[in-house]
């Protein structure tokens, strides 16, 4: 294991450790069951809460590639494929 592994290591076990009261959470990240939530906990549910869906992604890549596409015809009348 190397330095940078135990850095995430001892990061992954002091967010278990470090709980935030139920009082300052918003509803949304509350836990009910207890009097707070690990630091870890609400990381988790930061990154759900802010993570796109497939279908989401695809779309914004869709209209992402329809705008460059349109500039393309608009300025030389031709499209050059995009790769992903």
């Amino acid at each position: 294991m190397n330095g940078y592994e135990l850095l995430e290591k001892f990061q992954e076990q002091l967010k278990e450790c470090i709980y935030v009261s139920n009082d300052k959470l918003p509803d949304e990240f509350r836990d009910n069951r207890t009097d707070g939530v690990s630091l870890a906990t609400l990381e988790k549910k930061c990154h759900e809460r802010d993570r796109l869906s497939d279908f989401e992604r695809d779309r914004a890549e869709r209209a992402r590639r329809v705008e460059v596409y349109a500039e393309q015809v608009a300025t030389t009348g031709e499209i050059s494929y995009l790769p992903y």
